[in-house]
């Protein structure tokens, strides 16, 4: 990211971090089975002017605030198959992130 950014004078900001790391991904191949220098060389060229045309919009203003997105539950996780699940006999009174108001250390 930082050499295509520094070739075509884009904000580093600006450029998408999944898009340069999924366009990587599929010239990896490509660069690697190239019979020749020169294929490899306009590979990377390619893969650069991917990378820099790969930019996301400018949004002023935007705040992505770190917060746990899911919701606590009183069921547990299925964290096994089903099959091989079984039923916690205290399930109503179940939460995973719940500290017990009366104990104290």
């Amino acid at each position: 990211m930082a050499a295509a950014v520094a070739g075509a004078g884009v904000e580093m900001e600006r450029v998408s971090f999944k898009g340069t790391v999924d366009a990587v991904r599929q010239y990896t191949a490509a660069i690697a089975g190239a019979r020749s220098q020169r294929k490899r060389k306009q590979l990377w060229d390619d893969l650069v002017t991917n990378i820099v045309r790969d930019v996301v919009p400018l949004r002023p203003g935007r705040k992505e605030p770190r917060a746990v997105k899911r919701r606590p539950k009183p069921y547990p996780l299925l964290n096994k198959p089903r099959h091989q699940y079984k039923e916690t006999p205290h399930r109503s009174r179940y939460r995973k992130d719940q500290t017990r108001k009366n104990s104290r250390p």
